[in-house]
C-alpha cells in the first residue's frame, strides 16, 4: 500500500479517537455547566419575581450573571487546559505515526509546546478565536435566562412558570438546556479545531518532507455539502482551509509526502521508492474504508449487531441513519432495512 493511503488509513482511525475524546470532554463541561443551572434556579426561588422592583429585578440580574461567569470560567478554564494536551499530544501522535509508517528514517522537527498552543489559539474557526468563544458561551447564556425572566415578569408569570421555561419540560427545551446543547456544540467544534490546528502546525513545519494536507470528510448521511465538496482536495501545506468547516464538523486533514526523489533521498531500494511516489490516499468513502477494517473494529465502531447488518446485510453507511442524520435503532433498521436484516440474521 502506498505510504499516503496507509497515513490516511492510520488518521481514520485516530480521528474516530478523538471523536470519542471529544464526547468524554462534552460529558465532563456539560456536568460543570449544571451546576450554574442548580444554583441559577435555586437563586430565583428565593423572591417572588411578579413583586420585584425594577432595581431588585437589576440586582437579581446581577447576581445571576456572577452565577454564570463564574461556572463557565471554571468550565471553559478546564477545557483550555484540556485543549492544550490535546494539541501537544496530538503532535506527538503524527510524528510517531509517520515513523511507524514510512520506510525510512528520517527526522521530523517538532515544534516547541508554546508555538503549537500558539497555533491553536490564533488560528480562528467560523470566525472567531477560542477565547472569543469562551466569552461567547457565557454572554450568550446570561442573555438566554435574563430574556426568560424579563418576559416572564412583563407576562406576569409565577416563580413556577418561569422556572419552567429555563428548566424546560417534557416537551420543550428550556433556555438551560439550549445554553448546554450550545457548549456542546463548541466544545466538539473545539476539540477538532485544536486537533487540526496542531498538525497543520507540525506540517508547516516539515515542508521539506510534506507536499500538501488532503482533507478527509466522514463520508455519511450526517456529511455536510461543504464537507462533500471538500474530501480528497489537497491543498498547500501552508494554504488554504482547514476543518472545521462548520461547527460540528468531522472532517480532518491528512499529509501527502512528498515522492523520495523531491526529499532528496538517494540509493532507496525499488520497493521503497515505490511506496515513496508521493500518490494521494485513495478516494475511498467511510463506507468502503470500514469494510476494509477487522471485524473486531467493526463492532467496536458500530456494535454487534450493527456491524453483522453492515457485513452480512451489505448495507451502507449512509442506511444507518435517517434523512436528519439521526442513528436509526435496531428496531428501526428491522423495519426499514428487511431483505439486508434476513441476509445478516436468516
Amino acid at each position: 500500500m502506498p505510504v499516503n493511503d496507509e497515513i490516511a488509513n492510520a488518521l481514520t482511525r485516530h480521528q474516530i479517537g478523538l471523536h470519542r475524546l471529544s464526547n468524554a470532554t462534552v460529558r465532563k463541561i456539560l456536568a460543570a455547566l449544571k451546576q450554574s443551572d442548580a444554583r441559577v434556579l435555586e437563586r430565583i426561588l428565593r423572591d417572588d419575581l411578579t413583586g420585584l422592583s425594577k432595581q431588585r429585578q437589576s440586582k437579581l440580574l446581577r447576581e445571576l450573571r456572577r452565577i454564570i461567569d463564574s461556572v463557565y470560567a471554571d468550565a471553559t478554564g478546564q477545557l483550555h487546559i484540556d485543549i492544550g494536551a490535546l494539541a501537544s499530544y496530538e503532535v506527538d501522535f503524527q510524528i510517531d505515526m509517520f515513523n511507524r509508517v514510512v520506510p525510512i528514517n528520517f527526522e521530523m522537527v517538532r515544534p516547541a509546546d508554546d508555538q503549537i498552543v500558539a497555533a491553536v489559539t490564533s488560528r480562528p474557526f467560523q470566525g472567531r478565536l477560542l477565547k472569543d468563544w469562551y466569552k461567547e458561551l457565557s454572554e450568550a447564556a446570561f442573555r438566554r435566562l435574563r430574556g426568560a425572566i424579563r418576559m416572564g415578569i412583563i407576562e406576569g408569570q409565577t416563580n413556577d412558570e418561569i422556572v419552567r421555561v429555563i428548566r424546560g419540560t417534557r416537551s420543550t427545551r428550556g433556555v438551560a438546556e439550549v445554553s448546554r446543547k450550545s457548549a456542546e456544540t463548541t466544545v466538539r467544534t473545539a476539540i477538532n479545531h485544536t486537533a487540526n490546528a496542531a498538525r497543520s502546525r507540525l506540517y508547516e513545519r516539515n515542508k521539506s518532507l510534506i507536499k500538501g494536507v488532503q482533507w478527509l470528510s466522514t463520508l455519511d448521511g450526517r456529511t455536510s455539502p461543504i464537507c462533500r465538496a471538500r474530501d480528497g482536495l489537497v491543498y498547500e501545506v501552508d494554504k488554504g482551509p482547514r476543518p472545521p468547516a462548520h461547527m460540528n464538523c468531522r472532517s480532518s486533514t491528512a499529509p501527502v509526502l512528498k515522492s523520495w526523489r523531491q526529499m532528496g533521498l538517494q540509493g532507496l531500494p525499488d520497493s521503497t521508492r515505490s511506496s515513496m511516489n508521493g500518490q494521494v490516499a485513495a478516494d475511498l468513502t467511510y463506507s468502503d474504508w470500514l469494510r476494509k477494517q477487522p471485524v473486531e473494529f467493526q463492532n467496536d465502531v458500530m456494535g454487534t449487531k450493527k456491524a453483522t447488518l453492515f457485513r452480512k446485510g451489505k448495507l451502507s453507511l449512509d442506511r444507518f441513519v435517517d434523512r436528519r442524520g439521526n442513528e436509526l435503532t435496531l428496531d428501526e433498521l428491522r423495519r426499514h432495512e428487511a431483505d439486508a436484516w434476513e441476509k445478516a440474521f436468516p
